[in-house]
């Protein structure tokens, strides 16, 4: 189906809105049961649960002193990166709201902390580079920052807690104290992400942040994948052919015959090290019931060229995500990209012009087009160690789904498209703005300022709805719909699904984070000028930008796939991480609330922290609450992935891998300092 626009709307003008400070600062201070105000409005009486936002706050080599901002992206990384601040928002009171924060400790974490400068350990310490954090002798961070997710399984009387991000495995929380307990799964049995260089025993493990939990099995599903040298260099040899476009017309056949020789080349060397044994490209679905060991298939792809062989399901950029239907698990590679210049993004501090020359040779836009791959769970026998995908090639990127249990008509595939958005990108201190027209702006007002910011989107962007085959791995029905003024960079979903898969999703909200004047830098605008499924021109773009295209919260009906209600933030409002509460018994998916952390500056620059609450059945009277805390001392930053639960109690569950029989193994060959920090800093805490 042709995508379907919806038709104009007039968005209040804000030219000249300025992003607010209060997205850039974040506390690393951590708080029990603080009663929030209720600053305008009235809260909710049947309120009820709990719910959970996570984000990332920095290293703990940013911990500022008492009273000042914690600035995350001052070291020219993103914000992504940082160490793990959980919010949990208490509603089982009526009448308040009440704020739990902890800092997610994992192993790693203690490590840091021990060998930050001045300590005795400080030949290991740890660097932040661009969306990662890493010792050259302890290895990689797993910070966990990005999502959490509630899981009950087969014999346990109340819900557990998983905290994730795509860049390690997951860990189990007590939902009470909110104390990290037990990785998932020892490290032996999962497989680290191929690297050149070999550093450790904090391995590098690359999954999904959204896990999938099967209420109807009480199953979890996630997956494990890696890449071969040759899969992650690939992209920068494709796009070292983009330098032909400037030498005129006639060189794009030249550019196009060049990038499909390189794309030709490399499967056929990725082909042959997959047939001598060489290969490290993989990709293993995982089943866990909670209580013993994980079982894994790897997913492989059926013959190609004629060669008795399977081919490994390579991914080029990430797997931020995984969904569950009756029968199929649905996997993707994700529109967030995970490349050298994301890790390296400061290799010659100082030196801007090599700095500028290197991330032109080593950058690459997203793929333009998603790759999904659909496993029968049929499959997933104790007997099998592999099991074969069916690949389905959607055009425009996605991050984020969500699909419906019932896959009796097919596997019914909701996503928000994020066309020509980069979220893997963010703005450098020596990159320039772009603005059409051109817009004065205060002396201090520079791009400094925003490093470690996510950048804007260079176009319009798409809400879809697909019914794929899982049998033929065909697409048989899409449907997708734009609107001017709410489907700027939709971002995040907020629906009924926080506990399970309901059988279809009717209603989804969608959070879209605005196309900021601020955030579109020249080099984000020369990536995607060429952008293949372009909806709105550049000048347009522009246009939008300069005027104000602020963020949004609507509401999508997925059986007609309409816009049904909609809400824009002011100007200067950054609203994100939405979360959908239940009201009733959760058979109306509109019956409920929603709230939202909104980040905004005071008429004095002062950053502010709200959370306000909508009427999910009328977003457009705007929040009927808004609460915080009236002294500033809490600034929740730039948050990413919230969830709901009804009750929280003691974690019960016997489920536990020791901390210190993990990593003995893994140290044994370790220098003896190594060892005594983990014997002194690292075991103590478990």
């Amino acid at each position: 189906m042709v995508p379907q626009t919806a038709s104009p709307q007039t968005a209040s003008p804000q030219t000249g809105s300025r992003f607010p400070e209060a997205a850039m600062v974040s506390t690393r201070q951590e708080f029990d049961e603080v009663v929030l105000t209720v600053l305008e409005g009235t809260l909710p009486p049947d309120l009820k649960g709990h719910w959970i936002a996570m984000g990332p706050v920095g290293s703990v080599a940013m911990t500022p002193l008492p009273g000042e901002p914690n600035y995350p992206g001052s070291d020219g990384t993103s914000l992504f990166n940082g160490d793990a601040m959980l919010h949990r928002f208490d509603c089982d009171r009526a009448g308040e709201m009440r704020l739990t924060s902890r800092l997610i400790k994992t192993p790693c974490f203690y490590a840091d902390r021990a060998s930050t400068l001045g300590t005795r350990f400080s030949d290991f310490k740890f660097f932040s580079s661009g969306l990662g954090r890493f010792s050259f002798i302890l290895g990689f961070r797993n910070e966990v920052n990005t999502a959490c997710i509630p899981v009950k399984f087969a014999g346990d009387d109340h819900w557990r807690l998983l905290v994730t991000w795509d860049a390690g495995r997951p860990y189990e929380i007590d939902p009470v104290s909110l104390k990290v307990i037990t990785p998932v799964g020892r490290n032996d049995e999962w497989r680290e992400q191929f690297l050149p260089l070999k550093v450790g025993p904090f391995k590098l493990v690359t999954t999904a942040t959204h896990h999938a939990y099967d209420d109807h099995t009480q199953e979890l599903f996630t997956i494990n994948f890696g890449k071969s040298l040759l899969t992650m260099i690939a992209p920068v040899l494709v796009s070292g052919a983009g330098f032909l476009t400037r030498l005129g017309p006639i060189s794009r056949l030249i550019r196009w015959l060049f990038r499909w020789v390189v794309m030709k080349v490399l499967q056929f060397l990725n082909l042959l090290l997959h047939i001598v044994g060489r290969s490290s490209d993989f990709v293993y679905l995982i089943q866990w019931d909670g209580q013993g060991d994980l079982n894994r298939w790897q997913v492989m792809l059926p013959r190609t060229w004629g060669l008795p062989i399977q081919r490994p399901v390579q991914i080029e950029q990430s797997m931020h995500q995984v969904g569950i239907t009756r029968n199929y698990v649905v996997l993707m590679d994700t529109s967030f990209k995970l490349g050298p210049e994301q890790l390296i993004p400061n290799p010659l501090p100082g030196n801007t012009d090599t700095e500028r020359v290197l991330r032109e040779l080593l950058n690459f836009p997203q793929s333009p087009n998603t790759r999904v791959y659909i496993v029968r769970r049929a499959d997933l026998t104790p007997k099998r160690t592999t099991v074969f995908a069916r690949q389905i090639t959607i055009p425009r990127e996605m991050a984020h789904f969500r699909v419906d249990y019932d896959d009796t008509q097919g596997v019914v595939l909701h996503a928000a498209h994020n066309n020509a958005w980069d979220p893997a990108e963010w703005p450098q201190a020596y990159d320039f703005f772009v603005q059409s027209p051109p817009l004065p702006r205060p002396v201090e007002d520079s791009i400094e300022r925003l490093v470690g910011m996510t950048v804007s989107t260079t176009d319009l962007n798409y809400l879809a709805r697909y019914v794929i085959d899982g049998e033929a791995g065909k697409v048989k029905d899409a449907q997708l719909v734009s609107d001017r003024t709410c489907t700027w960079a939709p971002s995040i979903y907020a629906d009924v699904g926080n506990l399970g898969v309901p059988e279809r999703y009717d209603h989804i909200y969608w959070i879209a984070w605005g196309c900021w004047d601020e955030l579109l830098t020249q080099f984000i605008l020369n990536l995607y000028k060429r952008y293949k499924y372009r909806q709105m021109p550049i000048a347009e773009v522009l246009k939008a930008a300069s005027d104000g295209a602020p963020p949004a919260l609507c509401h999508l009906d997925t059986t007609t796939m309409k816009i049904v209600d909609k809400y824009l933030f002011p100007p200067d409002h950054f609203g994100n991480s939405p979360q959908f509460i239940p009201r009733g018994d959760g058979s109306d998916q509109t019956d409920g609330y929603l709230t939202c952390l909104v980040l905004t500056d005071q008429e004095d620059g002062q950053p502010t922290s709200q959370i306000w609450i909508f009427d999910a059945q009328n977003l457009s009277q705007g929040p009927i609450c808004k609460l915080g805390d009236p002294t500033g001392t809490i600034q929740f930053g730039l948050t990413i992935h919230t969830t709901w639960i009804p009750e929280i109690a003691p974690r019960t569950a016997k489920y536990h891998v020791s901390v210190q029989s993990d990593f003995d193994d893994l140290i044994q060959d370790q220098p003896e300092l190594v060892q005594r920090l983990f014997r002194d800093y690292v075991y103590p805490h478990f």
